[in-house]
């Protein structure tokens, strides 16, 4: 049977960006969606703090992709804070 699609997700949007950031217990991370608009903010809680800022984002894009039942693609620019990145979401065909 297949995934039903989550309710919240027609009040949401697509996603199109996502801000990931260490904190001193885990990585946390915001996903900014577009039309008509919201955001989604949590916490990685398979992803330590002590890991590679490549796993994250690896985690980060797995995340986004279970939630929005979508493939996409993140293009990942450090931010100007250490530890920060930020990612464009593009959605893969």
């Amino acid at each position: 049977m297949p995934k039903s699609k989550p309710h919240w997700r027609d009040r949401v949007g697509r996603p199109n960006t996502v801000v990931l950031f260490r904190t001193p217990l885990t990585w946390r991370f915001a996903v900014y969606c577009d039309d008509p608009g919201g955001i989604l903010d949590g916490a990685l809680p398979d992803e330590p703090a002590s890991s590679a800022p490549e796993s994250a984002q690896a985690t980060m894009c797995q995340w986004v992709q279970e939630t929005f039942q979508h493939p996409v693609a993140i293009d990942w620019t450090p931010g100007d804070q250490p530890d920060w990145w930020t990612g464009s979401i593009s959605t893969v065909a």
